[in-house]
């Protein structure tokens, strides 16, 4: 039986958008994510973007309650 993978797409998007920023491939992110390189820069960019999108999910759940 194949296992299936869940893909977190949020995260692929921050993925994509750190390698166009940083100007690296997107292996290279992920490769840095996994700690098996080191390069700050990604790091950096990776975490403003992440905590971007959470602050935007944040203020749309206040304008319009799911619940």
């Amino acid at each position: 039986m194949k296992k299936k993978r869940n893909r977190d797409t949020v995260r692929a998007a921050i993925i994509i958008k750190t390698a166009r920023i940083v100007g690296v491939s997107e292996r290279q992110v992920n490769r840095v994510l996994n700690g098996d390189q080191q390069n700050e820069e990604v790091v950096l960019v990776f975490m403003e973007l992440s905590e971007g999108e959470t602050k935007l999910v944040k203020e749309v759940r206040k304008l319009v309650p799911l619940n």
